[in-house]
C-alpha cells in the first residue's frame, strides 16, 4: 500500500471539503475497503476519519503537514492521528463515544502495545474496563438468581441449576457479543469486544472461543469452576495490553468504541 499520501487523499476529497462531505466519502471508501477485504486500506480509511471528522485536529493536521502554507506533505502509514475523536452518528447496534464522553481521558489515553493490534484500535481505562465487568457480572448473577433459586425449588436438581448458569451465560453474554460487540456493561460505557488484527465483529467461532473455558469450567469443576471462569475471563487486568486469557485464545481484544465495526466474511 502506498504510504506517502494524506488523509485527504486516503478518503479522495479536497484539503477544503465539509465535514459532511468527508462523512460521504469516508463511507464510500470503507465500503469499498470492505468489499475488496483490503485490511490495510480499512486501517487507513478509519484513521483518516478520526483524524479528519474533528475540527481541532483537523486544524492541527492541517498544519503539520504545511497546508496552511498552501503545501501538502505526505503523510506515512505510522503519522499522527489516531488519538483522534470521532463521532459517526450511523444507524447501527453499536454505541459510539463522542467527543464530550472521552475529552478528560485523551491526554492519558494508554495505547495497544502488541504488535497484531490494528493501529486505529484504543485501549480503555482500567476504570471504564472494570465498570462494564461490574455490570455484565450484577446482570449475570441477577438474572441467575432470579431463575436459579425458582428453578432448584421446583425441581431440587443441582443439574438444571447449572443449566440455567449455562443458558445466563449465552443470554448475557455470547449472543450480545455475537451480534453487536457489545455486552449491556460494554454497551453502557462505550466498549465493544472485537477482533485484535482488523477491528471487525468476532466470528460467532470466536465468541464461542472466548467463552468455552468459562462455560466449561462451570459445571465440570463445580463449586471451584466459577472462580477459575472469574480468573480467565478478567485476567486482562494483570497486563498494559489489557488482553485476557480469553482474549487471547479467541484473537480479540475490548476497544473503545469509536467506530462502527464491519462483520468479517462468513467462514473468516
Amino acid at each position: 500500500m502506498d504510504n506517502e499520501r494524506t488523509w485527504y487523499e486516503v478518503l479522495g476529497v479536497e484539503p477544503r471539503a465539509a465535514k459532511g462531505d468527508i462523512k460521504v466519502a469516508y463511507q464510500d471508501a470503507l465500503d469499498a475497503a470492505t468489499v475488496a477485504e483490503n485490511t490495510d486500506e480499512v486501517v487507513q480509511v478509519r484513521r483518516a476519519w478520526q483524524v479528519l471528522s474533528d475540527p481541532v485536529q483537523r486544524q492541527r493536521y492541517d498544519e503539520a503537514i504545511g497546508l496552511h502554507l498552501g503545501v501538502l506533505e505526505p503523510v506515512t502509514t505510522n503519522g499522527d492521528g489516531h488519538d483522534d475523536d470521532i463521532d459517526v452518528d450511523e444507524d447501527d447496534d453499536v454505541e459510539v463515544l463522542d467527543d464530550e464522553d472521552d475529552d478528560a481521558e485523551s491526554p492519558r489515553r494508554p495505547r495497544p502495545s502488541m504488535l497484531e493490534t490494528a493501529a486505529f484500535l484504543e485501549l480503555p481505562t482500567l476504570g471504564r474496563r472494570t465498570a462494564a465487568m461490574i455490570i455484565d457480572a450484577v446482570t449475570f448473577v441477577a438474572l441467575s438468581a432470579a431463575g436459579g433459586v425458582g428453578l432448584l425449588a421446583a425441581t431440587g436438581s443441582g443439574i438444571a441449576l447449572l443449566i440455567w448458569v449455562e443458558l445466563m451465560v449465552v443470554g448475557v453474554y455470547i449472543v450480545p457479543t455475537v451480534r453487536t460487540g457489545q455486552t449491556f456493561g460494554k454497551r453502557v460505557t462505550y466498549l465493544m469486544a472485537v477482533d485484535r488484527a482488523t477491528g471487525d465483529l468476532l466470528t460467532s467461532r470466536q465468541v464461542l472461543t472466548r467463552y468455552i473455558v468459562q462455560m466449561a469450567v462451570i459445571p465440570l469443576l463445580f463449586p471451584l469452576g466459577p472462580f477459575i471462569a472469574l480468573y480467565f475471563g478478567t485476567s486482562w487486568v494483570m497486563g498494559r495490553d489489557q488482553v485476557s486469557l480469553a482474549d487471547r485464545l479467541a484473537k480479540s481484544i475490548v476497544v473503545i468504541a469509536r467506530y462502527k465495526p464491519s462483520r468479517q466474511p462468513s467462514g473468516a
